[in-house]
């Protein structure tokens, strides 16, 4: 079904994030506009009631300035604005909020610039229970759940505030250029044009050939994109994609009725593969794509 630009105060829609149930629509104005489930506060409205059609959050709660990205946790969101500050809002479990509390917050909060090292973030992502931000000089920050290794500090705890991973340090010599999230794992591309996984790999997701899970980044084998500089990458509950500077679409892990999928990226989406990529399984009260 069609949702055309008068549902937006005639905006045009720019960015489109999914939560666990839960959805969140930046437009060309630089404003947010919310829908789904509000158990949480993570509609951003400063109240727990949901809202079945999409509802303007109000452009106070953002201090007036204008968004220009956000991300859906399963349910927390995350929004970056265009001079870098970053919001966080709904269930603060594990401290995937920021605030160095576990408090929810129904409407959106501002992290200070300078959990950031002072940097201006450009990009922000979020998993079931963790959340990234990226800044201009390169850098990956992490905070929220680490219980299976999706923060890439080297341990299984969590975060309440936001932590910094690195940089070229971390990621062979390259600044990252994107980052996302799946349900508990994390994917990077770095300038190079490179991808590194951590977190979670029981399925598969992280493309390292097995189903152990990685406390710390470690580098997909470039040559399973035969060589092929890498753009951006997606992350699911248990598969991971990626798209090269070519327009090639990799894909890999979890993928198959049987759950047999592909541990290093490749096989999934294609004739005979992943038919079922699609399907779902109940986790934690949500459907999410097996």
């Amino acid at each position: 079904m069609r949702l055309d630009l008068p549902v937006f105060g005639g905006a045009r829609v720019v960015l489109v994030a999914c939560g666990g149930e839960h959805t969140l629509v930046v437009t060309g104005g630089g404003r947010v506009y919310s829908c789904g489930d509000n158990f949480n506060g993570q509609l951003g409205h400063g109240t727990t009631t949901s809202s079945q059609v999409f509802t303007l959050v109000d452009a106070a709660h953002f201090e007036g300035a204008s968004i220009v990205m956000a991300a859906c946790g399963s349910d927390h969101s995350v929004a970056a604005t265009a001079e870098g500050d970053v919001f966080t809002w709904g269930a603060g479990h594990a401290g995937c909020l920021g605030h160095n509390d576990e408090q929810r917050r129904l409407a959106p909060e501002k992290l200070g610039r300078w959990q950031f090292g002072g940097g201006k973030v450009v990009l922000v992502a979020a998993g079931e229970g963790h959340t990234v931000a990226l800044t201009e000089d390169g850098v990956l920050w992490v905070w929220g759940y680490g219980n299976s290794g999706q923060l890439g500090l080297g341990d299984t705890n969590n975060r309440l505030v936001p932590t910094r991973l690195g940089a070229g340090e971390v990621f062979g010599g390259s600044l990252v250029r994107m980052a996302a999230c799946g349900f508990v794992h994390t994917l990077v591309v770095t300038v190079a044009g490179s991808v590194w996984a951590w977190g979670a790999g029981y399925g598969g997701q992280l493309g390292l050939n097995d189903e152990q899970s990685r406390l710390t980044p470690m580098l997909v084998g470039p040559e399973h994109f035969a060589g092929a500089s890498v753009a951006t990458v997606a992350g699911g509950a248990e598969h991971s994609a990626a798209v090269t500077e070519g327009g090639a679409l990799y894909t890999w892990g979890q993928g198959e009725a049987a759950y047999v999928g592909t541990q290093v990226p490749g096989g999934l989406g294609h004739a005979g593969g992943a038919h079922l990529l699609g399907h779902g399984r109940r986790w934690g009260g949500y459907w999410y794509c097996r």
